[in-house]
C-alpha cells in the first residue's frame, strides 16, 4: 500500500522543486514516488513532460514516474525537478504494513524565476491553497 510522506506542496509551470527523503536507522528501504495532481484531479504518479510525450508508430511510449529508492547503505537522497503542471504534487512511500517505518521527506520549491512581479505574487499567495478532487 502507499501512505503519503512529507507535505503536500502547490506547484506551477517552472518552479524548481527540490525533494529531500532520508530513511530513519530502523528502517532497510524506502521506495518514494512522486505523486501529482491537476485541475481537481485525484493524485497520481508524476511524470514529467507527459504532455509533450512522444507517440512511436501511433503508439504512446511507457514513461516511468519521478521515484527514489533509498537503502541502508544511501540513506539520504535528493530530487530536483521542474515543474511543468499547475496544480500539488506529493511524496507517497509504499510500505507493507501501516507499522512500518517511514522516510522522512521535506520538499521546497522555489517559484518561477522568469515570472513577472505580479504573477510571482499571485503565485506565492497561492500557496497556501490545498487540493480539491472533483469526483
Amino acid at each position: 500500500m502507499r501512505v503519503q510522506v512529507g507535505n503536500t506542496l502547490r506547484v506551477g509551470p517552472g518552479d524548481q522543486v527540490v525533494i529531500r527523503a532520508r530513511l530513519p536507522a530502523a528502517a532497510k528501504l524506502g521506495r518514494l514516488l512522486v505523486f501529482a495532481s491537476e485541475n481537481g484531479a485525484q493524485f497520481s504518479p508524476y511524470v514529467q513532460n507527459v504532455a509533450e510525450m512522444l507517440v512511436a508508430n501511433g503508439k504512446p511510449t511507457m514513461l516511468a514516474p519521478l521515484s527514489m529508492r533509498l537503502v541502508g547503505s544511501e540513506s539520504t537522497r535528493t530530487n530536483t525537478f521542474t515543474a511543468d503542471i499547475n496544480g500539488f504534487v506529493r511524496v507517497m512511500q509504499e510500505v507493507d504494513g501501516l507499522d512500518d517505518v517511514r522516510a522522512v521527506v521535506k520538499m521546497t520549491r522555489t517559484i518561477n524565476p522568469n515570472l513577472g512581479a505580479l504573477a510571482r505574487l499571485q503565485r506565492k499567495l497561492s500557496s497556501w491553497q490545498r487540493p480539491r478532487h472533483t469526483s
